[in-house]
């Protein structure tokens, strides 16, 4: 199989897919359109073993030529609440959101596409596939948590694969290059939100009301102090609080005060775990000292994504033989959290970062920024990968071992 040559003919229909779902973007949750599109390509390219889960995204099957084993690859679907503006970096952009103030800014149009791309490519060469390859296309990536209901219908459903491939667009590496290593990729998430309760009241009589804001701004800053007072130097933690909801007017004392961000890690027994334990005693301590209710509004969170050993030199030894040596980069772990981590559960698997970067065309601004865009040439390179992933496993003989803090799926979902 030419890989590189079937997915250049490919690339296109690839572009055309990228600027329709970049075109209408929709919120996590909330992708019932996204999946309608994805369905309608996956159909158009042949396959019929089609599934839309409620709630949590769409998923297929390309059938080989009977081998027992199985490859997943997956893709993320759903945009950000954020106004795009007509320019990136530095030149108009190609196609630009037609909803009004939502925004494919994480690259999640182009995740989308190329998964289109090398479903095409697989169907119509599924008689070179020594095994199966199970497409994934998930909602509410961006801290809907509706990977839940993928899981959920995996375990229900006995639906089993062997290992994991995915990636993620990364606008520290030009376009061209793939970076892959094994270890941590991307950082765990420890949801941090409150809602604090007091007595409101007029602004000039703060001694006959109970102001939540000030026990908030006093909250903020006991977290802040986390990182320093108990956690080692030499282990890795970043905390942010990027919302804060508190009051209506300036001369009313607001009756509760809500804040939230997230905190992010890679040791559990070293980072997540003392850091639970000391904001249990902030809340205690809080509690009494302002006589308000905390409330802990978190929800979700990602556990660390580790690249399985094997599972990358799989990738390696795949995106070699298509793009060549030169291609690859060594992958520096990210603060960043993603749930593909959630897949990895079931069966060792491998995440890496696809280059967007080129000046020519204004890509390389951060992810989640009004300025992200993407070259489009790089999704030749990350649907080629993914093809090649499926094609160097399911044709090759490679030893997984699969190592997991959880017996199973049934046991994390019980959680």
């Amino acid at each position: 199989m030419d890989i590189l040559k079937l997915i250049e003919a490919n690339y296109d229909k690839m572009v055309e897919n990228r600027r329709y779902l970049h075109a209408h973007p929709e919120l996590s949750t909330m992708e019932d359109n996204t999946c309608r599109y994805i369905i309608e390509q996956l159909k158009a390219s042949g396959l019929e073993e089609i599934i839309d889960i409620p709630n949590g995204g769409v998923i297929a099957w390309v059938r080989g030529n009977g081998g027992k084993k199985t490859v997943m690859l997956r893709a993320d679907i759903d945009a950000l609440p954020i106004q795009e503006p007509d320019h990136n970096l530095s030149k108009p952009r190609v196609c630009i959101s037609e909803n009004d103030g939502v925004m494919h800014a994480c690259g999640h149009d182009a995740h989308t596409s190329m998964l289109l791309a090398a479903a095409d490519v697989l169907y119509k060469n599924r008689s070179e596939l020594n095994g199966d390859v199970l497409l994934v296309f998930e909602r509410g990536e961006e801290g809907g948590g509706n990977i839940k209901h993928i899981l959920q219908y995996f375990w229900d459903n006995d639906i089993k694969y062997d290992v994991c491939f995915g990636m993620h667009v990364e606008q520290k590496l030009e376009t061209g290059k793939f970076g892959i290593s094994e270890g941590y990729a991307d950082a765990g998430s420890i949801p941090v939100s409150f809602r604090i309760t007091g007595r409101g009241g007029h602004a000039s009589r703060p001694d006959l009301s109970n102001n939540p804001v000030d026990c908030m701004l006093e909250f903020i800053n006991e977290i802040n102090k986390i990182r320093m007072k108990h956690i080692s130097p030499f282990e890795q933690l970043t905390v942010s609080i990027c919302k804060i909801d508190a009051g209506t007017k300036s001369n009313i004392i607001p009756e509760y005060a809500e804040f939230s961000g997230s905190a992010r890690y890679f040791s559990k027994e070293n980072v997540r775990v003392p850091f639970e334990k000391q904001l249990e005693k902030i809340i205690k301590g809080l509690e009494e000292s302002y006589d308000c209710t905390i409330e802990n509004l978190g929800k979700g969170g990602a556990i660390p994504l580790i690249n399985d050993k094997c599972a990358a030199d799989i990738a390696r030894s795949a995106i070699a033989k298509v793009l060549g040596e030169d291609a690859l980069c060594p992958q520096m772990p990210t603060m960043g959290s993603e749930s593909y981590s959630q897949y990895m559960i079931a069966a060792p698997g491998c995440y890496g970062n696809l280059g967007i970067r080129n000046d020519e065309v204004g890509s390389g601004a951060e992810i989640h920024n009004p300025l992200f865009d993407i070259d489009e040439r790089a999704m030749v390179t990350g649907a080629a990968a993914h093809v090649a992933f499926a094609l160097e496993y399911l044709n090759g003989d490679y030893p997984l071992e699969h190592s997991s803090e959880y017996a199973n799926l049934g046991e994390f979902l019980k959680g």
